[in-house]
């Protein structure tokens, strides 16, 4: 997989939160939304494309790298 972008959340129930967006090339071809607090704790949301990630992404306060 491959980054896309990355930052943290910045309000919200995940405020304080990373959040990465990855393309995975080589199994889906799709696009994986990781929100992440710990390295025992996150969640992803997977997407079709880069359309319904930022459909997805609506609304998120997250500052970008």
């Amino acid at each position: 997989m491959s980054v896309i972008k990355k930052g943290i959340i910045r309000s919200g129930e995940y405020n304080g939160w990373k959040v990465e967006v990855d393309f995975d090339e080589l199994d889906t071809k799709g696009y994986y939304i990781y929100i992440i607090k710990s390295s025992t704790e996150g969640y992803d949301y997977w997407c079709k494309d880069m359309a319904e990630v930022s459909d997805e992404l609506e609304g998120w306060n997250v500052k970008w790298e």
